[in-house]
C-alpha cells in the first residue's frame, strides 16, 4: 500500500503544480491567429513510450512563429491543415494550439490533485503501519 500511496501522492502533486501553471498560460494566450500544422513527428518519453509531437506555424503582425507542442489541435487532422493558434499578445512566441473558454477544468484538476495527495498520504501511513 505504501508504494501505491507514494505514486498517487506524486501524481496528485503534479496535478496541483501543473494545473495553476496551465491555467495562467491559458489566460495569457488570449489572442487568436490562423496557423497551419506543418509537421507531425514521433517522440519518446523517458519510459520508452512513443507519442506524437506537432509543429505549427503562425504569424502575428507579419512575423512568423513556430510552435512545437505535444498537443494536437482539434481543427487540424493532418499536415497542411489550418487551425487556430492562441498566443500571448504581449509575447507572441508564447502560444498553444487550444484554449479553454472556461477555467473550470483547471479548478477540477486542482481539486483532483489535492484529493490524490491526501489519499496518497493516507495510503503511505497505512502502508507504513501495516
Amino acid at each position: 500500500m505504501g508504494i501505491a500511496g507514494f505514486i498517487i501522492f506524486c501524481l496528485g502533486l503534479i496535478f496541483v503544480i501543473a494545473a495553476p501553471i496551465s491555467k495562467k498560460k491559458n489566460a495569457r494566450c488570449s489572442e487568436q491567429a490562423r496557423g497551419v500544422l506543418k509537421e507531425i513527428f514521433e517522440t519518446e518519453n523517458s519510459n520508452g513510450n512513443l507519442g506524437h509531437g506537432y509543429i505549427y506555424l503562425y504569424s502575428v503582425n507579419g512575423i512568423e512563429y513556430k510552435l512545437r507542442s505535444t498537443v494536437h489541435s482539434k481543427e487540424a487532422s493532418g499536415v497542411g491543415d489550418d487551425c487556430t493558434i492562441w498566443y500571448n499578445p504581449k509575447k507572441p512566441k508564447e502560444a498553444q494550439p487550444f484554449h479553454y473558454d472556461s477555467l473550470k477544468v483547471f479548478n477540477i484538476l486542482i481539486i483532483i490533485g489535492i484529493v490524490m495527495v491526501l489519499l496518497g498520504i493516507v495510503l503511505i501511513i497505512f502502508g507504513a503501519a501495516g
